[in-house]
Order: C-alpha cells, then structure tokens, then sequence
C-alpha cells in the first residue's frame, strides 16, 4: 500500500477540520434590532416538576431595550459549560424564536456552544 494517498487524505481531513472551525458562527443568535422583536420573554424551568412548569416573566419595551445594547456588548470568553438558570425567549414579528441561555452574568445561544458575560441587569438578576 503506497503512503501517498493515505497522507493526502490525513491532510485533507485536517484541513476540513481547521476550516470548519474558522467558519463556525461564533456569535450570539439573536434579533438585533427592536422592530424585528415582538416580545421577549424570562422563562425558568420548574425543576421540582423536571421542567415542565416555567416561571415566565415578560419584558417591558424599555427593558428590551437595555438588554439588547447589553447584548450587543457581550464579551466572548470561548467554549465554556454551564446549566441555564433561565433562558432569554425572543419571539421575532414573524413569528420565529430564539433562544439565550443564561447563567448568572454568562450567556449562551443555542447555535455553537461559545459563551459569553454580560454587564448585570437588575431585571435580570431579580428573576
């Protein structure tokens, strides 16, 4: 058997390997801008009834408001794990949803798995 083709094909999955991680959407998936956004809603899993019932809670246009400028300065702190507290629920006017895991001041969508901090909120910390 001849080493040639056998390096070429290491080489080749390691490129794609490399590629698909310079490619990869590292970024929070979320509506940016307020007039794509029809609500956005606190929802906290019960863990008592193994998530079935939720504490939701609804956030004023003001506070949209604030959380999106928080959002939008999120700072990458790479791959990282954690167990949501709650999740950010944005329902978008065409009816798409979006969802953030959020965990204290970390936050995380639910596309790749790069985390985020975030400035503290009061509305949010008092969830």
């Amino acid at each position: 058997m001849k080493k040639g083709p056998i390096i070429t094909l290491v080489f080749l999955c390691i490129l794609l390997t490399l590629s698909n991680c310079i490619f990869t959407n590292r970024n929070l998936d979320y509506p940016d801008k307020i007039k794509e956004i029809k609500e956005v809603v606190l929802s906290k899993p019960d863990k008592e009834s193994n998530g079935k019932f939720a504490t939701i809670k609804n956030l004023h246009q003001d506070q949209i408001v604030e959380l999106l400028g928080v959002l939008r300065n999120a700072k990458s702190i790479g791959p990282y794990e954690f167990i949501p507290d709650y999740y950010l629920v944005f329902t978008t006017v065409d009816n798409e949803t979006r969802r953030i895991k959020v965990s204290g001041n970390k936050v995380k969508g639910y596309k790749n798995d790069y985390t985020y901090t975030i400035e503290q909120l009061d509305f949010l910390e008092q969830f």
